[in-house]
């Protein structure tokens, strides 16, 4: 009687672990009927093609192709020759126009461009779109063959043509340089042309801009905190609007210079990841009782996101301006067998310490960090034009700094054209004077709602005008004469061959 229940507890073993094969080799057996779609289709193209294809580009084609369907302008198959110029970037070794770029959907975008990089002297703005570089479309470009046209040598030329967001058309031709930008910035340069990281003399507010996360940005914006907290500052603006981010580490040093210990600052997680969670620790810089306000916007990405979340979501920050950019995912390069290149490979996302997944995903209408309620000020396309024109020329800025008058929020609109720096002095002086976050712009969810759907109608609109222009184009050529191409086949309304005089159906082969 006692053997019984061991041997029906064994057969029990023996169904659950039969189960596990059976699942294991159906699932197997499903990605081998996959792969065997695209070995008969290579071998037909091969075998039967009217002219000798290129093997090794219909392989890469399939690769780019598997690729493509992720809907992710951040994962991206690398050639060797892609592999050795993606290691000279990451040493730091290049030049380029200094941008931030990527794709949605289809075409090219800047993010943002660096400060007194080639691109922002030359007037590239963030938002651009990029619709062809020196005079080759940018039609379903990936971001690394981007890379490789807009990078070279210093002291070369690259044309491209961009669409502004005002609507405008320009060509613009930048000389490449090297790409060395000094990341954190104060509010004016002196006559020795180091900058003055104090805002507002009289109320003791300071103001520091960041243009990107390197480790180099945690060395500077420590001593510049350290001398502003000797001149005894009350209060601090930060501001990382068109910062297109950097390192991981560099926001997460940052962060904890304003943190509590145990706060979160961030974390990552993925499908095939472990979760990593980033703490403050008991290293606080910045003394709690220096009120904070940190500006980012729509171009905003990355990095910045991460602070800006740490900040704002912790409650140590308000958060002035408009929802961020929407980077947020983590991407991995894994070496493929037998030199075949490499593939950059999202494998995470960031998440806020509420839990809201930073990237923007095409199916989604949240993303990024969005401003703090009653803090959402938003400027057109035309008034950042007109702020970006007052920064590049810091001739104001000095002779405000000659007139000993105080600076204000409504010298700054009117002088600065930067309503939104105006609001965040607005704001930290009202902090100071009452002791709670004053109101200095919208609550802003229903302009992110709408924002959202804008997104996705945008996305529908690029894709229906590129469909127009190849009708529009094709119409032109036919009315032009020019014959159709040999390789192009007529289709009658029912959409069957009309050229061919008959078709022979040979059973497909199984490989070559």
């Amino acid at each position: 009687m006692t053997r019984t229940p061991l041997r029906v507890a064994g057969l029990m073993a023996v169904a659950a672990l039969t189960l596990l094969v059976t699942q294991t080799w159906a699932r197997s057996s499903s990605v081998y009927e996959q792969l065997d779609l695209l070995v008969d289709v290579r071998h037909e193209i091969v075998q039967n093609y009217v002219e000798d294809p290129d093997a090794q580009a219909l392989t890469e084609a399939a690769v780019r192709g598997m690729i493509e369907a992720l809907d992710d302008p951040y994962t991206t198959y690398l050639t060797p020759d892609d592999v050795l110029d993606l290691q000279k970037q990451v040493s730091g070794t290049f030049s380029g126009i200094g941008a931030e770029i990527t794709t949605q959907p289809g075409r090219l975008t800047i993010v943002t461009p660096l400060e007194d990089s080639p691109a922002w002297n030359a007037g590239v703005m963030a938002g651009d779109t990029v619709l062809e570089i020196d005079g080759e479309s940018t039609e379903d470009i990936t971001v690394q063959q981007a890379v490789g046209l807009l990078t070279g040598e210093a002291g070369t030329d690259v044309t491209i043509k961009v669409r502004h967001e005002t609507g405008e058309e320009e060509e613009i031709t930048i000389t490449r340089g090297l790409i060395e930008v000094q990341s954190v910035r104060g509010f004016r340069r002196e006559a020795d042309q180091s900058f003055d990281f104090m805002l507002d003399d009289e109320n003791r507010i300071g103001y520091v801009r960041l243009t990107s996360f390197s480790q180099k940005t945690v060395e500077d914006l420590t001593e510049v905190l350290a001398e502003l907290e000797a001149q005894g500052m009350r209060g601090l603006i930060i501001d990382v609007r068109f910062d297109p981010g950097g390192l991981l580490t560099a926001a997460v040093a940052i962060s904890d210079m304003f943190l509590d210990e145990g706060q979160r600052i961030v974390s990552i997680k993925g499908r095939r990841t472990r979760e990593q969670a980033f703490d403050a620790t008991s290293d606080t810089l910045v003394d709690p009782g220096v009120e904070v306000v940190i500006l980012a916007n729509e171009a905003s990405a990355s990095a910045s996101e991460i602070l800006a979340g740490a900040l704002s979501e912790n409650e140590r920050a308000l958060f002035v301006g408009t929802r961020t950019f929407g980077k947020g995912s983590v991407q991995n390069v894994r070496m493929l067998d037998a030199s075949a290149g490499a593939i950059k490979l999202t494998n995470a996302y960031y998440y806020l310490p509420s839990g809201r997944n930073i990237h923007r995903r095409p199916d989604k209408d949240t993303w990024g960090v969005d401003p703090t309620a009653g803090s959402y000020v938003a400027m057109t396309p035309d008034e950042i034009s007109a702020m970006i024109d007052v920064r590049r020329d810091g001739d104001a800025v000095r002779q405000r700094k000659d007139s000993n008058e105080p600076v204000t929020p409504e010298w700054i609109e009117a002088e600065l054209k930067d309503p939104q720096l105006s609001a965040a002095l607005s704001a930290v002086l009202g902090k100071l004077d009452a002791g709670a976050w004053p109101t200095v712009g919208e609550d802003g969810a229903d302009e992110l709602a709408k924002a959202g759907r804008i997104a996705g109608l945008e996305r529908r609109r690029e894709a229906l005008a590129e469909a127009l222009a190849e009708v529009d184009t094709r119409i032109a050529d036919l009315r032009a004469g020019v014959d159709i191409d040999d390789e192009e086949r007529s289709t009658d309304a029912s959409g069957i061959d009309t050229d061919a005089e008959s078709v022979e159906l040979e059973p497909a082969g199984v490989g070559e």
